[in-house]
């Protein structure tokens, strides 16, 4: 399908997610559209579904973690990898009778971002023993520490069966090449993950950061900040200048109901553009990026609506000085 095939499919998908109730709210709904663009079928079937395993979500976690918005977009990833709700549950239930109270808090959520990945990226077993295994080999300095990202990756590496030793080897040797470049030096980290997790060649991946970088010059929308904040991640996975300015006339084509994000936006033609060509099986890659949209666009939501609160209630306090 192409990028516009894709669009159609998108807001097709979107408006039989917002078509009944309950239904996830905007934002969410774009999210859960994007991850589910490759499943076939009806899209008011697929919305079905989606409503479904969100109720069970809503039944078996509770008051727990996944919350709000990403009940949905956890349902959808289910939906689109054909991965029961009741697995996902046990996956994360296994957490809580196999760790401490004191070490489960350290983990994202008490567990569901892993349990998610654990499901999506093994499509066989669901290994909790290796993933704490791996948890512990990639765990960075308290300094530099965020749980959401290290359960992330570690949950992928252990989905697929990855030697840490091999993990940790493979980052370094990234990390060095990137750390060498004075403009990758800054992204040298997240690229070197990523790297570790596509094996992807960091000199490959270098050379098409610097043609991202180097296309500014020439490519005006390449300049907008979500854009180059994600030169680094489209390197590593493959894309080209051809590739960001295919993304960029996405993020304009969107609906303007997609968040007013910039960075919400770029993530949404992103996942758009890469729906069949992720670079990881199982949609893990796909699972890791939606998420990560999602908790931004919820963070720019947020702080959109406190800096709404906060405004009035100064204006509501001066008026009455």
């Amino acid at each position: 399908m192409s990028d516009a095939d894709h669009l159609d499919r998108l807001e097709a998908l979107f408006e039989a997610l917002r078509e009944e109730r309950p239904r996830p709210d905007k934002m969410a709904s774009w999210l859960s559209s994007a991850c589910l663009l490759t499943r076939e079928g009806d899209p008011e079937a697929i919305a079905e579904q989606v409503r479904q395993g969100h109720a069970q979500i809503e039944s078996g976690v509770g008051w727990g973690a996944p919350s709000g918005a990403l009940r949905w977009l956890y349902a959808a990833m289910l939906t689109q990898n054909d991965i029961p709700v009741e697995r996902f549950l046990a996956a994360r239930n296994a957490f809580r009778e196999q760790m401490s109270w004191f070490k489960r808090s350290g983990l994202q959520a008490g567990g569901a971002r892993a349990a998610l990945m654990l499901c999506v990226g093994s499509s066989e077993d669901t290994p909790i023993e290796r993933f704490l295994e791996m948890r512990e080999a990639l765990r960075p300095p308290w300094w530099r520490a965020n749980a959401a990202i290290t359960d992330t990756y570690a949950a992928i590496h252990a989905a697929r069966g990855d030697d840490p030793a091999e993990v940790l080897a493979l980052r370094g040797s990234a990390e060095a090449v990137f750390g060498a470049h004075r403009r990758a030096r800054g992204h040298k980290r997240d690229g070197a993950k990523l790297c570790a997790l596509l094996k992807t060649d960091p000199q490959e991946a270098l050379a098409r950061f610097e043609a991202l970088d180097a296309a500014r010059e020439t490519h005006k929308p390449l300049r907008r900040y979500s854009i180059r904040q994600s030169f680094m991640q489209w390197a590593v996975q493959g894309q080209t200048v051809d590739d960001a300015l295919a993304i960029d006339a996405l993020r304009k084509a969107l609906p303007r109901s997609v968040s007013a994000s910039g960075s919400a936006r770029t993530a949404v033609a992103h996942l758009v553009h890469t729906a069949e060509h992720s670079g990881l099986h199982d949609g893990a890659l796909s699972a890791m990026d939606a998420v990560i949209a999602a908790q931004t666009a919820m963070m720019v939501s947020v702080i959109a609506a406190s800096t709404v609160a906060t405004t009035a209630s100064s204006s509501s306090n001066g008026g009455g000085a």
